[in-house]
């Protein structure tokens, strides 16, 4: 069957749905895909339109340049792709496109007028006897917002994908255009969600020629992959040739490999599973719906399961050292590599807190007898239990015989860069976005996204006939197509895509160890290369984010904040503030969706004195709650990118006010208020000052480490006394505060 056909089928049955209507409408009657044969609608498609009106909402971001439904070689400039791609199409539809057929009309962009080899070398650029290479690309469609230009929706590429673990398969939303996490009937489940890959032919260029999206320092001598031309099956993508794309994968986790025999200095340490294994961690979806290259993770009942080796329980012996969260703690081989990130050999922290003794499991977060885990960890000498997660890295490649041996053809193809990461919170919020639009000095630890790194992928890795090149440094970035640059000389107007998105700018690009993925050396003697690699990251990883999530959100992606969840003493006292706060409701004070699983702190009363009554910081064990299943996305995947940043300038206000050291603020409570809140209507009185926009309340103490005590009736708790006890209500977009002090009964502005 022709494509023509296939875009047929996909137009007759999307038409009857309102896409008929809407189609006419931006284009003044000019445009209609419902057509009686195939041989019309491709007429239809291919005719220039002399109107298309860009203030419909949805086509605002619609490429100036684009002047017909389907333009040859060119997503962006393509009006019915661009109405069937963009998650900002929606008004007056009531039904929306399949991946498959979104990759149906998108193989029709390509394959309306096959080029020949020799055309897309010409197109290239490649004089002479320079060859184009079959390069794999991880890529999404995406409103002009987040687009490497930001003038135009258009088509975003990058050689690294990002895909997620879960507990539920994957479901793709067809109005917006992409997977979700959430499970609608389980708050606590989360579905895996997946990155989409295909093979191009591509062109290597310097970073001066493209545009590059956040182009770093040095980018514009580096060389960059650059997708010309997409490769799909059939005899209408090249002239001449019929050709049939073989994805393959590859994915692995040798976490406690690598802790048994860098860490432990075990020796003879086996690479079977689950010390090293390479299934059940993603594979390429076999749903037709979904069309090709989309890998998707393989769901498992539970996030993380305790080691076994047949039958018996996995343990290794806890080497006695002072420790500082209550794990086994390596430390980084270094901590010189680029821009001072750490250098993983092996996990930065394993979890150690179950012992093992005589095959039944103690839980060292909850003995009464030995109250101090830390200390039982420190003093060692027991068996713990090894703990897998279903993370991993790896590389998407292709097989294209119908390219093999051609003269324009290089024979080798590129593969990309596969991260399987831990799950994403804040689907709604975007890395890039909130390193771009929040000031650098309000964070722990800023979250430079991914697509800033210029580091190869992995070079250790095991099993794969092509490795990855040393000198491929640029492997995360994100580029646009080859293609002239949008005409667009402003920003248009478009929104934000309530998606997962796969792509490096909505990952982590902080290295210490990391959250989406850690950095090595290549081992031996020589010149040894920094690369990325997911081996560094926790064993298992919510032993990693326990400690960053307590750190001011130091986790390096956008990520919760749970520093007000727990006691002060995290053992780093420079990165104790709350930097983002999480609502009440958020961390369980109200309702029952704490999104960790760990209720936030209580006011107490002990002998007739008020205390914050919180869990502390060293009992709380994310790997625990992850096998009870209490983690939850429920509440923080509805939190936007602007509704994360304005609640960071709402708590900066009140540390600007109090003055002083900000880590020994402790936040009692976080909400948002309503215009006609009583509280607020009364602080407003009494102020003579109005808030507008969006307005939180705050509550907070003096409660740094140093007043932590001990609870007297429960070890796995800590109390903090109630002190300089202040309330503000701030209206962040326009800086300002009221505040009322537990000794006043007015409130004022600040």
């Amino acid at each position: 069957m022709a494509l023509i056909d296939d875009v047929k089928a996909v137009c007759d049955r999307l038409a009857p749905s309102g896409w008929r209507d809407l189609l006419l409408n931006v284009t003044g009657g000019q445009l209609d895909i419902l057509k009686p044969t195939s041989a019309a609608l491709k007429a239809e498609l291919t005719k220039t339109l002399t109107a298309i009106d860009r203030t419909v909402t949805g086509f605002t971001d619609f490429s100036l340049s684009g002047a017909k439904a389907i333009t040859a070689g060119s997503p962006a400039d393509s009006l019915l792709y661009h109405a069937m791609a963009s998650p900002n199409v929606t008004t007056g539809l009531s039904g929306f496109p399949t991946l498959k057929e979104i990759e149906t009309v998108e193989n029709y962009v390509f394959g309306v007028q096959p080029p020949t080899l020799g055309s897309l070398k010409t197109k290239a650029g490649l004089p002479g006897s320079q060859r184009l290479s079959i390069v794999l690309f991880a890529y999404e469609y995406r409103p002009a917002r987040d687009t490497c230009t930001r003038r135009q929706a258009d088509m975003v590429f990058s050689r690294t994908g990002v895909s997620r673990v879960g507990t539920r398969p994957a479901r793709y939303d067809a109005q917006v255009r992409g997977f979700q996490a959430q499970v609608a009937d389980d708050p606590f489940a989360f579905r895996v969600c997946p990155a989409r890959f295909a093979a191009f032919l591509a062109v290597q260029k310097k970073g001066s020629d493209i545009a590059v999206m956040r182009a770093r320092p040095g980018d514009t001598t580096r060389d960059f992959w650059v997708p010309v031309h997409k490769l799909f099956n059939g005899t209408e993508c090249i002239t001449g040739l019929n050709l049939q794309v073989e994805l393959s994968t590859f994915h692995y986790n040798d976490k406690i490999q690598r802790t048994r025999a860098r860490t432990l200095r075990m020796r003879n340490v086996p690479i079977t599973s689950p010390f090293r294994f390479s299934t059940g961690i993603a594979e390429l979806s076999t749903d037709p719906s979904l069309g090709m290259g989309i890998v998707i993770p393989v769901p498992h009942p539970r996030l993380v399961e305790p080691a076994m080796v047949n039958g018996r329980l996995l343990t290794y012996r806890v080497p006695p050292g002072e420790k500082v969260f209550a794990a086994l703690e390596p430390g980084p081989d270094e901590d010189e590599g680029v821009n001072g990130s750490e250098i993983r050999p092996a996990p930065a922290y394993v979890h150690a807190r179950t012992q093992v003794r005589n095959g039944v499991l103690i839980d060292l977060n909850n003995d009464p007898a030995r109250p101090d885990v830390n200390d039982i960890v420190s003093r060692g000498n027991y068996r713990a239990l090894h703990y897998v997660d279903f993370t991993g890295d790896g590389q998407i490649s292709a097989t294209v015989p119908a390219l093999v041996g051609k003269p324009e053809v290089a024979p080798t193809v590129i593969p990309s860069y596969s991260l399987v990461g831990a799950p994403d919170f804040f689907t709604s919020a975007g890395q890039r976005e909130l390193f771009e639009s929040v000031p650098g000095d309000f964070w722990g630890v800023p979250p430079v996204p991914l697509c800033d790194t210029r580091l190869p992928a992995n070079l250790q890795m095991p099993e794969i006939k092509i490795r990855f090149s040393a000198g491929e440094k640029t492997i995360s970035a994100v580029v646009p197509m080859l293609g002239p640059a949008p005409t667009g000389v402003t920003i248009p107007q478009s929104f934000d895509a309530d998606r997962h998105s796969c792509l490096p700018d909505d990952c982590a690009g902080v290295f210490a160890p990391g959250w989406d993925v850690s950095t090595d050396r290549t081992p031996g003697p020589g010149a040894q290369v920094q690369h990325l690699a997911a081996y560094g990251l926790g064993s298992p990883f919510p032993e990693d984010a326990k400690l960053c999530a307590a750190l001011s959100t130091f986790w390096p992606a956008v990520a919760p904040d749970a520093s007000r969840a727990m006691s002060p003493n995290t053992g780093n006292r420079g990165l104790r503030a709350t930097v983002s706060p999480l609502t009440d409701e958020e961390i369980g004070q109200v309702g029952s969706l704490p999104w960790d699983g760990v209720v936030g702190p209580k006011v107490s009363t002990f002998g007739g004195v008020e205390f914050l009554d919180c869990e502390k910081f060293l009992h709380v064990d994310y790997v625990k709650n992850a096998l009870e299943g209490r983690f939850t996305p429920r509440l923080t995947t509805q939190v936007s990118s602007e509704e994360y940043r304005l609640r960071m300038q709402a708590i900066a206000k009140c540390y600007s006010t109090v003055g002083g050291d900000r880590n020994v603020r402790f936040v009692v409570s976080f909400r948002k208020v309503s215009a006609g809140d009583p509280e607020l209507q009364r602080a407003q009185l009494d102020s003579s000052t109005v808030l507008s926009g969006e307005v939180y309340r705050i509550d907070t103490i003096f409660g740094g480490e140093a007043t932590e005590q001990p609870h007297p009736t429960d070890f796995r708790r800590s109390l903090l006394p109630i002190q300089d006890r202040q309330v503000f209500l701030v209206g962040p977009r326009t800086d300002t505060a009221l505040r009322k002090r537990a000794n006043q009964t007015v409130w004022s502005r600040v």
